[in-house]
């Protein structure tokens, strides 16, 4: 055994669950993927935002049109995971039925999520390099339609999270309603909407078109306000939300832990949270350990040490202070 050999695991293989799902299938890139590029990209100033979020996101590129993402092997594969895992659904204040932690109870679901051929494609939409979450619940979050008609699937919100991809897992075109919306506009400007009592105005409505199950849109969800809008007549609709990561380390981490706690059971959050916290940090200091720059200063190189512990202090701050929290959201 060498000193020092640690091995440090994106996903930790041990998981909060015992049961996995009955017939998994096996994950094949050449069989499921169909990867395609968006037609047209908005920008985050293209929904209003400016130099206040400079330092928080390497990328201009705030949300796109659809492009395709699973074969029709792979949209049939994905559809018998997720039937599998609506078992597993649980609700909260504004999701009705969800599954979180499927990549637990599924090997299918945890390889295509940590796909590199998905990341590697992404990351040339989004131009910036990504990474797959390493928050487990928030690495493939599945949503289920309402079992009542005429309420929506998810309300206008933001994400916990920087990156992600809603991934139409059935036919979005054989159900009436049900569409993915987001708000053409910064999330202070819905706010002061909802604030105000006012009507979202309609041209500030996008949904883009979905051709099919297996499409996506990629978005900055922690700026991108969106919903999921309800059902107008009896239909299924399954939604996969993969999160992701900005590789580049001078951006600093978003994610919003006192809203996970609605989500997840407390220790799931606590642990995955301190996981992906973990991990970030061991990336930092593993260039300081394996790449010493011999030509910094004592106060540069404290520098370096030192972004690491702001870090950390941040973490345990939101650890220490996620209990109490409200679940934010802008309502239908």
């Amino acid at each position: 055994m060498q000193p020092f050999d640690i091995n440090l695991q994106h996903i930790s293989n041990h998981s909060p669950y015992a049961e996995m799902i009955a017939d998994d299938p096996v994950f094949d890139p050449s069989i499921h993927l169909a990867l395609e590029k968006p037609e047209y990209t908005l920008s985050l100033a293209d929904l209003g935002y400016g130099e206040e979020i400079n330092g928080t996101t390497p990328t201009q590129v705030a949300a796109t049109a659809c492009f395709r993402v699973l074969s029709d092997e792979g949209v049939q594969a994905m559809y018998h995971v997720c039937k599998q895992l609506e078992a597993f659904t649980t609700s909260n204040a504004r999701i009705d039925r969800n599954t979180r932690g499927g990549i637990y109870r599924s090997k299918f679901l945890r390889d295509f999520s940590r796909c590199p051929e998905l990341s590697t494609h992404l990351s040339e939409i989004m131009q910036t390099e990504l990474l797959p979450l390493t928050i487990g619940h928030n690495m493939a979050h599945l949503n289920y339609q309402p079992l009542t008609v005429g309420k929506n699937v998810d309300k206008w919100h933001i994400d916990t999270l920087q990156v992600d991809t809603v991934m139409f897992v059935t036919d979005p075109n054989e159900v009436k309603g049900g569409e993915f919306q987001y708000f053409k506009g910064s999330r202070d400007e819905m706010a002061r909407l909802k604030a105000n009592g006012e009507s979202i105005p309609a041209d500030k409505i996008i949904a883009p078109p979905m051709p099919g199950a297996g499409y996506a849109v990629l978005q900055q969800g922690n700026y991108v306000v969106h919903q999921a809008s309800a059902l107008q007549e009896q239909g299924e609709r399954i939604t996969l939300v993969n999160g992701f990561s900005y590789a580049d380390m001078d951006t600093p981490d978003f994610t919003a832990v006192d809203q996970l706690v609605h989500a997840d059971p407390e220790g799931i959050v606590a642990a995955e949270y301190s996981h992906h916290v973990a991990l970030r940090a061991a990336r930092r200091l593993q260039n300081l350990s394996n790449q010493p720059d011999f030509s910094l200063s004592l106060e540069q190189q404290a520098d370096q040490l030192r972004m690491v512990q702001a870090e950390l202090e941040q973490a345990i701050y939101q650890l220490e202070n996620a209990r109490g929290s409200k679940l934010h959201h802008f309502g239908d």
